[in-house]
C-alpha cells in the first residue's frame, strides 16, 4: 500500500484502507502484552479485541466474495464482433496514464486479432487534462494503425455509470452490437458489469493487466467502490 504511493504518486482510498487494515493489526501486535495485567486482560481491551476480530471477519468474508465477481467478470470472453467500450483513465497533458496505456493495449491487441470488432472510446476532460481521453485514446490506436471508421468518441462522460449511459446513446444511433466488451484493468471489470448489466446491454469484457506493485491498492480501492455501488443500488 506504500509502495504505490511513494514510488509512483497513487494516494487513494485503497491506500488508506489498505494501511489502516495492517496498521490496526502491528499496533495490536505491539501493545497486546501492555493490555494484559497479570494474566488478565482488561474489560475494554477484550472489547477492542472483539470489535477487531468481527470486524476482520467480515471485511474477509465481503473481500473474498468480490474476489470471486471480479475474476467471473474477468473471464466474460466476448464474442469477435462485439463493441468494445474503453473506459477512460487520466491524461496526462496529451499523454495517456500508465492505467489508461494498459487498456488501449488491450483494445489494440482484441481489434487487430478481430478486424469486425468496433469500439466506443469513453471519457471526458478532467483535471490536469488537455484534451479528452476519447481523443487521447482516439490519437494512440489510430497511430497504431486501427481504422479511424471503427472508433467511436464519447467524450463527456465523468464516470463508469456515464461511461456506460453515453455509449449506450451512440451504440444504439449507429447501430453498433449491443454485446459490449467492456474494456479496462482487471480490478474494475466486475463494478463496471454492473452498469452495463443496469444499462440493458450483454456484458462482456477485454481485461487489462495491471502492474503487481499497484494491484493490490486498486483493488483496495476496488472493495469500498463495489460495496457503495450496491448501497446506491
Amino acid at each position: 500500500m506504500v509502495i504505490p504511493a511513494v514510488f509512483s504518486g497513487i494516494l487513494n482510498i485503497g491506500n488508506g484502507l489498505g494501511m489502516l487494515f495492517f496498521g490496526c493489526l502491528f499496533l495490536w501486535g505491539v501493545f497486546q502484552n501492555k493490555l494484559i495485567e497479570k494474566g488478565r486482560v482488561h474489560k475494554w481491551a477484550r472489547a477492542l479485541r472483539g470489535v477487531l476480530i468481527t470486524g476482520y471477519a467480515v471485511f474477509t468474508l465481503f473481500f473474498a466474495f468480490e474476489s470471486v465477481l471480479i475474476v467471473d467478470a474477468i473471464n466474460a470472453t466476448p464474442p469477435t464482433d462485439a463493441t468494445l467500450v474503453i473506459l477512460g483513465c487520466s491524461v496526462n497533458g496529451e499523454t495517456p496514464s500508465q492505467m489508461l496505456r494498459l487498456r488501449i493495449d488491450a483494445a489494440e491487441s482484441f481489434m487487430k486479432e478481430n478486424p469486425e470488432s468496433k469500439a466506443v472510446l469513453s471519457g471526458g476532460q478532467g483535471p490536469g487534462e488537455d484534451i479528452t481521453e476519447a481523443l487521447c485514446m482516439y490519437r494512440e490506436l489510430t497511430a497504431r494503425g486501427i481504422s479511424p471508421d471503427r472508433l467511436y468518441m464519447e467524450d463527456r462522460s465523468t464516470s463508469t455509470r456515464e461511461n456506460v449511459a453515453f455509449s449506450k446513446e451512440i451504440i444504439l444511433r449507429e447501430n453498433l452490437n449491443t454485446k459490449v466488451a467492456v474494456v479496462s484493468n482487471n480490478f474494475h471489470l466486475y463494478r463496471a458489469s454492473l452498469s452495463v448489466k443496469e444499462a440493458g446491454l450483454e456484458f462482456y469484457s477485454v481485461s487489462a493487466f495491471t502492474p503487481y506493485p499497484l494491484l493490490a491498492t486498486y483493488v483496495m480501492r476496488e472493495y469500498m467502490g463495489i460495496i457503495a455501488q450496491w448501497v446506491a443500488g
